[in-house]
């Protein structure tokens, strides 16, 4: 580019600050992963967030604030860099200690957590729970309808095996 006339420079201005611009997510298309973002008065086209890995699905939401970066000064060629920390949408904790997350997950594959895991919430599973240590509950524990803190037996075998009969007995509510 040959710096000639004025709107040559104005070009090279306006690229320049269109390197890096900071905006709020205005509108997603979650099946093409990409958004649009109003910066000032201006509002992109859609274009692409950057993720950590193709493996993972970490949506963008309206409102959020993100940085985009435009090669070459371009808004048509820009990325999204999510997200920024806002008064309207805080970091989900402040302990430098932690990974805090704060979504509706849904993970395909094997993952390892080592330490301890708190959750708030419901968890649910479409598969069986192998564990090798201890269970312990607060609250009620449900199988098939049966609460276990209320469970009891009518009766009680007497005997082992092959004769064994049945007494007349109500086992005691556990405690």
């Amino acid at each position: 580019m040959t710096i000639e006339h004025g709107r040559d420079i104005a070009e090279l201005f306006r690229r320049v600050n269109n390197l890096l611009r900071i905006g709020k997510v205005v509108e997603v298309d979650y099946a093409k992963a990409k958004a649009k973002v109003k910066i000032g008065e201006i509002t992109t086209d859609f274009m692409p967030w950057l993720v950590p890995s193709t493996a993972a699905w970490i949506p963008l939401k309206n409102g959020e604030q993100v940085v985009i970066l435009s090669p070459n000064g371009d808004l048509q060629m820009g990325i999204i860099l999510p997200a920024l920390y806002q008064n309207a949408k805080p970091a989900p904790s402040s302990d430098a200690a932690k990974i805090a997350i704060v979504a509706d997950i849904e993970q395909t594959g094997g993952t390892e957590i080592s330490g301890t895991l708190d959750t708030k919430g419901k968890i649910t599973t479409k598969s069986d729970i192998n564990a090798s240590g201890g269970i312990k509950a607060a609250g009620e524990v449900e199988g098939k309808g049966v609460q276990l803190s209320t469970h009891t037996h009518n009766f009680m075998y007497i005997g082992m095996g092959q004769g064994a009969t049945p007494q007349n007995a109500t086992t005691q509510k556990p405690s």
